[in-house]
């Protein structure tokens, strides 16, 4: 494997001089081009990070130099306020801490199908960053197939529409080989996938060896068929057969030969970077900067049973766990990283005095951002994580495979403040549960496949939403099955709340998709829809003060659309719904123009056909989990703006929605002075995300 990103001429010695007023202590120096035999010193580094920690006391610093270093990581000397444990990356320079290996000795096999043979097994393949599609039947421009019926006892799985003629599936049912069928759970909403063991064309049935589950239990079921060599039909298409002796054969059709040299495995398994000590022993004061963390079988860089630590210039990306994670630890501060493409961006439990500020969160398999308390289960298990501020984030697009929110807090955390964040494209905007006495105030939460934010379960109390811009919600804005909620100066946009007897709420805007549309629904005395202030306000008691108008964003769409999954969709043409209802296609005109699921791409709209649209330039391929559609009726372009313009109704009262700069967020600018405050993302790794409306799910379900 040839990485382009390693610098072949190192002016090391003038870029460790430049450094030296950020690191502090004893320095100790990495590069593994150098000599065997190196002591550490400038002159004669250390050829792995290993080494140097081995080597270093609690208070020095490790500079590492730019290369690839295939190792794990773990600090657990303790350093000083004034000098903290560090490791980080030589001034200017890429450092990859990297769990890929290569995958060498591809032979033809037939056509464009190539061969190789591993040892161990295979979860993924990946091209660089790009991660590879499995084999799989329907393909990408077909949807994903429906159950009628699956028997949890036999394992036993029955199509709702025949199969006997598709011609692809003669061989796989002659010799199922490794096939598995991926199935997703739409009544639990999760991933999970079983060996084929038997699949019969004539009855369009797939017995399965697992999938056992109660979970199943009446729940609708889609699924693909996947990982057989005769399902390869498209480029990067892939599949891995296991072999008896601990070796994996890989079939692989690259898009181009040249991408043979550029095969990679995530082969590490466990964690790369550990900051933190073992037992009931604590770390502190430790400092990782500017390394990018990727492509292990567990999670990027993990803090636990620690104390004062900061990672930050990271770049966390295509970790199969978590990005950057942290667990029993406390006085915590996360700055200014990337984590993409991971199974979640950042997790938390059990901590502490955490910060987590001006990150960018996105496109993670599962969840964006993880609060946790006590995540054992166990009523004497784990403390309750406590005095969290989570600052001038951007989180996005988690739609990709399990859950999925942009921001996920549960089972047991107190004093929790969201406070100037963007929040876009997401199953939910934020899902709580256990949560009580939280404030979000000046964040935005807009464009969500169900409710843009939940306190659910009935157990998230005492939480304050004020100056927030919450809008395009698939299902409504907020749910409140708890206690005591205080709502202010918000904006509501096109998404309906609820109003609970212990929720307290006034000064918001408004802004109705049509004059039909709710405002706000009550349960009791008896279920019904509030479609005016003053119903409200009789109703209820409150919004004396609120107003009905619209929001006037410098720049936002007209509406939202759910894609509903219909099996003759296409490409080009998908059914869609709106709000939960029947209304499918009103609103949608020949002419508008759309963005579906967040990728930036303008398709016009050809022709409205009953609960459907088409539209060009079709999709690269069907969804296979949300697909979100927003009508930017005649923009240009799909930039969000949603600060309300001069002399709206919503601008005469500062305080009423988000004062958030979105386009300066979406370039890395947190604070607002022109600068980008994350690092540079590499063209390789850029070239790796995923792009939502073309994912390559993982081998096995979440």
């Amino acid at each position: 494997m040839r990485y382009s990103h390693v610098m072949n001429t190192r002016h090391f010695i003038g870029l460790v001089l430049a450094l030296a007023s950020a690191c502090h202590g004893a320095d100790f120096f990495v590069d593994q081009q150098a000599a065997p035999g190196g002591d550490g010193s400038v002159s004669k580094p250390l050829r792995t990070i290993g080494e140097a920690v081995k080597a270093a006391a609690g208070g020095d610093s490790i500079i590492v130099s730019a290369g690839v270093y295939a190792e794990k990581v773990h600090l657990d000397k303790s350093g000083t306020p004034e000098h903290p444990t560090t490791l980080c990356a030589a001034k200017g320079q890429r450092v990859v801490i990297s769990g890929f290996v290569p995958v060498a000795g591809w032979q033809r096999d037939h056509g464009e199908v190539y061969t190789t043979t591993i040892d161990g097994k295979v979860e993924d393949l990946f091209v660089r960053y790009v991660m590879q599609p499995v084999a799989r039947w329907p393909g990408a421009d077909e949807a994903w197939r429906s159950v009628d019926k699956y028997d949890q006892a036999s394992g036993l799985v029955t199509d709702r529409h025949a199969f006997a003629s598709v011609e692809v599936l003669k061989p796989v049912a002659a010799d199922p080989m490794a096939a598995r069928a991926y199935m997703y759970i739409t009544g639990g909403n999760f991933f999970r996938d079983a060996a084929v063991t038997k699949l019969d064309p004539a009855g369009s049935e797939i017995t399965t060896d697992g999938l056992r589950s109660e979970r199943l239990a009446g729940k609708p079921l889609r699924y693909h068929l996947i990982n057989h060599p005769a399902l390869i039909s498209a480029p990067g298409h892939w599949a891995a057969q296991p072999l008896g002796d601990k070796r994996t054969k890989l079939y692989f059709r690259p898009a181009k030969p040249a991408d043979l040299e550029h095969t990679q495995i995530r082969r590490i398994n466990g964690d790369l970077i550990r900051a933190g000590a073992f037992g009931n022993n604590v770390a502190s004061h430790i400092r990782i900067e500017g390394l990018e963390v990727a492509g292990c079988l567990g999670k990027g860089i993990v803090v636990e049973r620690a104390e004062h630590v900061t990672v930050t210039d990271c770049i966390v990306h295509h970790n199969r766990g978590s990005g950057l994670s942290a667990r029993r630890s406390g006085n915590l501060t996360f700055t200014q990283n990337i984590a993409m493409a991971n199974g979640s961006g950042i997790t938390m439990a059990s901590s502490h005095d955490v910060l987590v500020e001006a990150n960018e969160i996105a496109m993670n398999f599962v969840d964006g951002l993880v609060v946790a308390g006590n995540i054992s289960g166990r009523p004497d298990g784990e403390p309750t994580t406590a005095d969290v501020m989570v600052r001038r984030n951007y989180i996005h697009h988690h739609m990709l495979l399990a859950h999925p929110d942009n921001m996920q807090v549960y089972r047991g955390v107190e004093r929790l403040t969201l406070e100037d964040n963007v929040l876009l494209w997401g199953g939910q905007g934020l899902m709580t549960e256990e949560i009580d006495h939280g404030t979000i105030r000046n964040c935005v939460f807009f464009g969500t496949g169900a409710i843009a934010v939940i306190f659910g379960h009935s157990n998230s109390n005492d939480w304050t939403v004020t100056s927030s811009t919450i809008g395009l919600g698939g299902w409504g804005a907020l749910s409140l099955s708890g206690k005591n909620y205080q709502l202010d100066h918000n904006i509501y946009y096109q998404s309906f709340i609820p109003l609970n007897q212990t929720t307290t709420s006034d000064f918001n805007l408004f802004d109705k998709l049509n004059a039909k549309a709710p405002i706000a629904i009550v349960s009791k005395p008896k279920w019904r829809k509030l479609m005016t202030i003053d119903e409200v306000a009789s109703a209820t008691g409150q919004e004396e003060h609120s107003i009905v108008a619209p929001a006037d964003f410098i720049a936002a769409p007209a509406m939202l659309a759910l894609g509903a999954w219909r099996l003759d969709d296409t490409p080009s043409k998908i059914t869609i719904r709106q709000n939960n209802s029947n209304k499918f296609t009103k609103g949608f005109a020949v002419g508008d123009r759309i963005e579906i699921n967040g990728d930036g791409v303008l398709r016009r709209i050809s022709r409205v056909s009953g609960k459907s649209i088409i539209f060009n330039p079709p999709l690269p391929q069907l969804s296979g989990r949300l697909t979100l559609v927003w009508n930017w009726r005649d923009a240009k372009d799909t930039t969000l703006d949603l600060r309300p313009a001069p002399r709206s109704a919503a601008s005469k009262d500062p305080r009423r929605g988000a004062s958030l700069d979105i386009p300066a967020y979406q370039r890395g600018d947190f604070d607002g002075d022109g600068r980008r405050d994350l690092p540079p993302l590499p063209d390789d790794v850029k070239a790796g995300v995923p792009n939502p409306n073309d994912v390559s799910l993982p081998l096995h379900g979440s």
